[in-house]
Parts: C-alpha cells; sequence; structure tokens
C-alpha cells in the first residue's frame, strides 16, 4: 500500500490513539487541574491561608490581614497572566515582522 511497511501503519495507528486519549483525558479533567502551575499554586496558596485562619481562630485583625494577603496574592497573579499576555502579543508581532519582507 502506497510502498509503507505495515508496521509503520499500526505504529502510526496507535500513536493516533494514544494522543486521542491524552486530549480525551484533558477534557474530561476538572477545570482546576487544566489550569496553568502559577493559577494552580496561587489557589493552593489560598487554600492554605484559609485553613490556617480555621485552625488558628483567628481574630479580627488577624482576619483583616489574611483578607489582605488573599487579595495581594489574587493581584499578583493576574499580573502574571496579563505579563505572559503581552509577552505573546510581543512574539507574535516580531514573527510577523520577521515574516513581512522590508520595503525598499
Amino acid at each position: 500500500m502506497f510502498g509503507i511497511p505495515e508496521w509503520a501503519i499500526g505504529v502510526g495507528f496507535i500513536f493516533l490513539a494514544l494522543m486521542g486519549g491524552v486530549g480525551l483525558l484533558y477534557r474530561l479533567m476538572p477545570a482546576e487541574m487544566r489550569a496553568s502551575d502559577r493559577k494552580r499554586r496561587a489557589a493552593l496558596r489560598l487554600g492554605e491561608l484559609e485553613r490556617l485562619q480555621q485552625e488558628l481562630g483567628a481574630t479580627e485583625e488577624m482576619q483583616q490581614k489574611f483578607g489582605e494577603l488573599a487579595d495581594v496574592q489574587r493581584r499578583v497573579a493576574e499580573l502574571e497572566e496579563r505579563l505572559d499576555f503581552a509577552e505573546r502579543l510581543l512574539a507574535k508581532q516580531r514573527d510577523m515582522e520577521r515574516a513581512i519582507p522590508p520595503k525598499i
């Protein structure tokens, strides 16, 4: 068949089946697990803060500080996402500039 060995067709089929399985597993994963590492780590830190707050039976002042710290962590995570987005836009723009020949 087109000069392709039978074993290569089998290997190709197995490869496609594995990639399809990986894609299916990714789609079935909860959204939290699919989130970027930064988001996941930020969510874990916030969860740890809330757990620590409950364990300590935090005072009003401590609760306020925990809330401020959680807010700062959320803001830092948002800034990281924005920075990543800006970096992707700059890289895309540079690639487009390379692809377009200079006008003389």
